[in-house]
């Protein structure tokens, strides 16, 4: 008989560098692979029974494992109350006429300005704010979801953009993803950005992208990149203990292992754009805590769409300096009437061919890109992720149900995972959108789990995967005789795990589905 650790041993902290502590759910025994196949079809059964029942859908995803959000903006994902919460604490005013915040240092700028700390006795400004920093109550707006939904941004941005509140938005964003049973989260967020465009400005463009990369670095890149490795280290320790992880008094969030995307924004001047992938490429290259690169900002923003081609090629420029760094892009965020339709032919394609990306957020203009089929042909072989966002594509784009290219990329075995966007401003989370791709799209219980094992399949999280193949057929030898969710695991399937931070969070992912798959009663 081979050797076997105690489960605990091999599952403690995940990396020097983790952001919490890697915490184990209860155990579930298991005897065989036969009574874990048997407790999952039992599972999907009873989902198929309660199918017609959308509040039963909902406890079911609710308690279901999810692996990881890999599609989320840090400072979107916060809920308005908790902005407005922070606002009264941090002395801030409010503008009633205007129906935003004032800084602490204009409070007393106009007598009508009145201290946050008042709005729960003026309920009407307090709704006011929460509908106008999120898509709540949008049919009486007067906007497009396309426009609240960026607007809502620039209302809490004074919180969201100081340092002195991060640690308590990643706090209360890991909080949520632990209360639906989600182990991994990729939080988009910009680490100094406004340093680092004007270090781009300072050093001007030049079409020669090698020389604008030497000149960057001699003028002080570098120096930036370790201080923006410091912010994130104090930013670890500053969750750490606002979460209280390592004493009695650990919130749920604790349990929770996040990364960092670090996000360039598409909308600025092109040597901005240059410094600011310059920055990102290298800081990933150097923090384990940033696991990979995205753009961001509206996909057709003027500057955006007139820049779009010339950023593809800065980064297939930066891939190819720094191969090891993930890209993740917004490509495809676009739908029939938003653009000129010769801006819906090409996005994702470039974005695959030319910058090399893992993967895609969003994608919805799929069917309009020149030879489509193809392209999801060439994204299946090449194994490019697609990070589907339900809500924020109905919200944003006004595209659902069939208009949605959901069952066109299922049907193209495109890899997929369903991903919240920004819970905050949609006011929703991950739980509701797999109920969403259950009821829209006639997804099984299988199916959902597929989408879940997705989402840390391919995750940024370094280390060889827990997997033969991205079919979930069969482990990886060293683990091909261990079963998830039981007591004790071999010494070559942990020492396997111990040098993989994916594959561990992997093997919590099919523990805690044991686990789910043995309750019979989902409610």
């Amino acid at each position: 008989m081979p050797r076997r650790a105690p489960l605990s041993l091999l599952l403690g902290v995940l990396t020097s560098s983790s952001c919490f502590v890697f915490n184990v759910a209860a155990q579930v025994p298991s005897t065989s692979q036969q009574s874990s196949t048997r407790s999952e079809t039992q599972a999907a059964s009873w989902f198929e029974a309660h199918r017609d029942q959308p509040a039963a859908l909902r406890a079911f995803v609710q308690r279901m494992p999810k692996g990881g959000d890999i599609h989320s903006h840090l400072s979107g994902a916060v809920y308005a109350e908790h902005y407005l919460e922070w606002a009264t604490t941090d002395g801030y005013c409010v503008d009633p006429k205007a129906v935003a915040l004032v800084e602490p240092l204009a409070c007393g700028q106009d007598s009508s300005y009145f201290p946050a700390s008042e709005l729960f006795n003026r309920t009407s400004v307090y709704d006011s704010l929460i509908n106008r920093w999120s898509t709540r109550n949008l049919q009486f707006v007067g906007k497009s979801g396309h426009d609240q939904f960026f607007d809502a941004f620039a209302g809490f941005g004074a919180i969201s953009d100081s340092a002195s509140r991060r640690d308590d938005m990643v706090a209360e964003v890991a909080n949520r993803a632990a209360s639906q049973h989600i182990t991994y989260l990729e939080l988009m967020l910009t680490v100094q950005g406004s340093e680092v465009r004007q270090l781009g400005r300072e050093v001007g463009w030049n079409k020669d992208f090698q020389q604008m990369h030497r000149q960057l670095i001699q003028r002080g890149l570098t120096e930036l990149v370790k201080l923006g490795s410091q912010q994130l280290a104090q930013l670890e320790r500053e969750v750490s203990k606002t979460l209280g992880c390592g004493t009695p008094l650990a919130q749920p969030g604790c349990a929770v292992t996040v990364r960092y995307l670090q996000q360039t924004t598409r909308t600025k001047s092109p040597v901005e754009v240059f410094a600011q992938l310059a920055y990102a490429f290298a800081l990933a290259s150097s923090d384990s805590r940033v696991v990979g690169i995205n753009l961001v900002a509206p996909e057709d923003n003027p500057i955006a769409l007139r820049d779009y081609t010339l950023q593809m090629q800065m980064l297939q420029f930066f891939k190819r300096q720094f191969p090891n760094v993930k890209v993740a892009l917004h490509s495809g965020e676009l739908t029939l009437g938003l653009v000129p339709t010769e801006d819906l032919r090409f996005h994702i394609r470039q974005a695959v061919e030319v910058a090399q990306a893992s993967r895609i957020g969003h994608g919805v203009d799929i069917l309009f890109e020149e030879r489509p089929f193809e392209l999801m042909e060439q994204m299946r072989q090449r194994g490019v992720l697609v990070e589907i966002c339900l809500t924020s594509n109905q919200v944003i784009l006004n595209v659902q149900g069939d208009q949605h290219p959901f069952r066109e990329y299922w049907k193209a075995g495109v890899p997929m995972t369903l991903a919240s966007d920004d819970e905050g401003v949609s006011r929703i989370d991950l739980s509701h959108e797999y109920q969403l791709a259950a009821t829209r799209y006639g997804l099984g219980y299988k199916d959902l789990k597929r989408l879940a094992r997705n989402s840390l399949e391919y995750s940024f999280a370094p280390g060889n995967s827990l997997w033969k193949s991205p079919e979930f057929k069969a482990m990886v030898g060293a683990c091909a005789s261990d079963t998830p969710g039981g007591t004790s695991v071999s010494a070559g399937c942990s020492a396997f795990l111990n040098k993989s931070d994916r594959a561990r969070i992997q093997w919590q992912l099919e523990s805690e589905f044991a686990r789910f798959e043995s309750l019979r009663n989902w409610l």
